[in-house]
């Protein structure tokens, strides 16, 4: 769960090279796909399914070949934000009103976990050079910092994160992206 939860965030906090932070999802047409892989060598595929009742539809695998492992799936509006994330075992994560992944400036939204219980988060987006950089506050002060640098349409070429709680760090950079 981890794992997932870390992949949908490390592809989705970018913001593009021009003046609005918003990913361009609809240019990642159905069949679209974006691949990501970690400071650990461990490679996670972003597919793009195309428009589901005004959401974005992404599945993830975990792997890059024709035999990856379904690792589940992630909705974003139309802006890149993520609203629900599905793991591969079906357990439901919500975001509301959504991720505050593409807002600059203050955002604070919730966690709704699968068990139901929730978690409030305020995160602090800025634009940098290349992309930006956030931190996030849960209910026991900042919990962590990252950044993202990103292509003309709001993809991620980079990015990293780092957990302030565990001290956990992370780091991903793009291995490819094929638009159709």
């Amino acid at each position: 769960m981890r794992l997932f939860f870390s992949a949908v965030l490390a592809a989705l906090p970018c913001a593009p090279l021009h003046a609005d932070i918003a990913m361009e999802t609809a240019q990642l047409a159905p069949g679209s796909l974006l691949v990501m892989q970690d400071d650990q060598g461990h490679v996670v595929s972003h597919l793009a399914r195309g428009e589901v009742e005004g959401l974005y539809r992404f599945d993830l695998y975990d792997g890059a070949t024709g035999d990856a492992l379904y690792a589940g799936r992630y909705y974003t509006d139309a802006r890149g934000e993520v609203l629900l994330s599905v793991s591969a075992q079906g357990n439901v994560t919500r975001f509301e009103p959504y991720s505050c992944a593409r807002t600059l400036g203050e955002c604070e939204y919730e966690i709704i976990h699968a068990d139901g219980s929730r978690e409030l988060r305020l995160r602090e987006t800025r634009q940098t050079d290349t992309g930006l950089a956030w931190k996030e506050w849960g209910r026991e002060g900042i919990i962590a910092t990252g950044g993202t640098t990103l292509d003309e349409i709001g993809a991620p070429r980079e990015s990293w994160h780092r957990d302030l709680r565990s001290g956990d760090r992370a780091r991903a950079h793009r291995i490819s992206l094929a638009l159709k």
